[in-house]
């Protein structure tokens, strides 16, 4: 690995913060960002205003200030080495000003004008040359579904080579626990003229690594492929029919939202005679509303239809990285018209895919990111970032996004207030013009989509089907 990577950049702050080295993983999130590519992790929590005092910006600043000190992130920019010939660095920023990352919009507003901003900041590129992340206060917001009265809204951004969904979560216990942890001092000036002679110097060595773990990736690859020979594992199809949301996306990025019942949720999971997980139930629900949305549209696609689901790898590798997530590929058998067999073919898949991804020798092949050259890794997002998408009648692997994070604790407080739901927004990119994220808060899940308007103008017809499909799936569960 490269140093301590950015493992640390979502730690707790200790003594002094330094500078860092990314790993590998954590740099491509780097080279594949480009304006149509957003490479972007959204947070938002909303809170009780009942009875306090309204936010003011030079208080909220000063909340800010003192939690700085919770993650090195906030107090480190990147800096890339010269021609990319290593990868780049965290490097402490001592000019660190409060008032570029900590924002309180005017109060007042309604859910709708407070969503529609949450799309435009959710999508928004990070200005890497400053620290990654953004605090944005809306308070006083009217009319927020199933919330009486008024709500405090904090939405948080980071940038995803900083740290994942898990690691985010870890960093908001620490944010909203009422415990404050000032700014650490910084050390450790950068050179970008004595980075890239280092880099020149270690680049033979570089390569030399480079090769040998090709050789190595290699014969991994060709153990995986006789295991899924032998049936012992099993790949997911390459492609998959494009759809509609399977198209360069365009300015407007709508979001909407499905409230359901944990304890409902559950109750659905526990009808079942084999174990499914409250995942396998939501990747039903989606996949319903999908098959179900296209169909209403004349567009149901010849074979089905597949998804990207995250997979933490915390307790299946030893990544130095601060993003420690792989990509399964979910068969979603949208072409089931039964919601029972679906969720039953769909828990297998999700399984199937488990199982793949936590073999050794397919974490073996995946290793070879680790030693892959910085020039490298910057072409081959290049490479992604001139693929077309337009008149595609395939595409790679998925057509959609659907994403879960673990639910917090309940006793979140901002500035007094309690914590009353907590969701994400996943940003749009070409080819992936619909996504989701389910997240949990009590008793409540919420589903979060995110879509271009022109490829769903109708997005509320989308959120019933998605209701829709939760009933249908009751009732085929009995």
């Amino acid at each position: 690995m490269y140093g301590n990577s950015g493992v640390l950049a979502t730690k707790k702050a200790k003594g002094i913060v330094a500078k860092e080295q990314l790993a590998a993983r954590d740099a491509v999130f780097v080279y594949d960002e480009t304006e149509r590519h957003p490479s972007n992790i959204v947070a938002v929590y909303i809170f009780d205003s009942t009875g306090t005092e309204p936010v003011d910006t030079a208080a909220l600043r000063d909340w800010a200030r003192a939690r700085l000190g919770f993650a090195p992130l906030f107090q480190r920019r990147l800096r890339r080495v010269p021609l990319d010939l290593d990868l780049p660095y965290w490097v402490p920023d001592p000019a660190l000003d409060i008032a570029e990352h900590v924002v309180a919009e005017p109060p007042g507003a309604d859910w709708d004008t407070v969503r529609a901003r949450i799309a435009e900041i959710t999508t928004a590129p990070m200005d890497l040359t400053r620290p990654p992340w953004r605090i944005q206060v809306f308070d006083r917001v009217r009319a927020v579904p199933g919330i009486p009265g008024d709500a405090t809204i904090v939405a948080l951004k980071f940038h995803h080579s900083a740290c994942d969904g898990v690691a985010t979560r870890e960093l908001e216990l620490e944010l909203f626990s009422g415990r404050e942890a000032p700014a650490a001092p910084t050390a450790n000036r950068w050179s970008r003229s004595a980075a890239g002679l280092r880099a020149a110097a270690l680049f033979p060595y570089r390569m030399g690594r480079f090769v040998m773990g090709l050789s190595r990736t290699r014969a991994a690859n060709a153990a995986a492929r006789a295991r899924i020979e032998a049936g012992l594992l099993h790949e997911p199809a390459p492609f998959r029919p494009a759809t509609r949301f399977n198209r360069t996306i365009g300015p407007t990025v709508l979001i909407d939202q499905v409230f359901l019942s944990l304890s409902e949720v559950t109750a659905l999971r526990d009808q079942c005679a084999e174990r499914v997980t409250v995942n396998d139930v939501m990747l039903t629900v989606v996949s319903g509303a999908l098959a179900a949305y296209l169909d209403e549209k004349g567009e149901t696609p010849p074979e089905g239809l597949a998804a990207m689901v995250p997979m933490s790898m915390r307790r299946i590798a030893q990544w130095d990285s601060a993003n420690q997530l792989c990509q399964m590929t979910v068969d979603l058998h949208t072409g089931s018209l039964d919601p029972r067999a679906r969720l039953a073919a769909i828990r297998e898949s999700v399984r199937r895919e488990r199982r793949r991804h936590s073999d050794p020798d397919v974490l073996r092949h995946a290793a070879r990111v680790e030693t892959a050259p910085a020039w490298l890794l910057r072409a081959a997002g290049r490479a992604r970032a001139y693929r077309s998408f337009t008149d595609l009648s395939a595409v790679p692997l998925h057509n959609t996004t659907i994403s879960n994070v673990p639910p917090l604790g309940a006793e979140l407080t901002f500035r007094g207030r309690p914590v009353l739901r907590v969701f994400g927004v996943l940003p749009l990119m070409d080819g992936d013009g619909l996504r989701h994220l389910i997240s949990a808060q009590g008793d409540e899940i919420v589903l979060t989509f995110s879509v271009d308007k022109a490829m769903m103008p109708d997005p509320d017809r989308y959120r019933e089907l998605l209701r829709e499909s939760f009933r249908e799936l009751a009732e085929a569960l009995g």
